[in-house]
């Protein structure tokens, strides 16, 4: 028998709920309410991918994008610089004033 839940009821994105699927408007809407948004001087841990590899931990320098999204020029704790944009294993930890 089928299912009645639509695909959002599930837990997960709806065909409704993507970008440019008649959902929440791509980039603002959907920006606004999922995307990291960082401010200069913030930290980022970029976690592992595998089993026993360490994180990565740096601090934000400029941030490059609109309302403080990405991309961001970090400074890893190391002395490397890039020009990062965030994936699913990174963190963000917000400045304390």
């Amino acid at each position: 028998m089928p299912s009645t839940l639509s695909p959002g009821a599930r837990g997960s994105a709806g065909p409704s709920d993507l970008p440019g699927r008649g959902g929440a408007a791509y980039p603002d809407e959907w920006t606004r309410r999922f995307a990291m948004q960082a401010t200069v001087g913030d930290r980022l841990v970029i976690h592992g991918k595998q089993v026993g590899s360490t994180e990565r931990h740096g601090e934000v320098l400029e941030v490059r994008g609109a309302d403080g999204g990405p991309p961001y020029l970090v400074r890893f704790d190391d002395g490397h610089e890039t020009l990062l944009y965030p994936g699913s294993d990174c963190e963000l930890e917000h400045a304390t004033s």
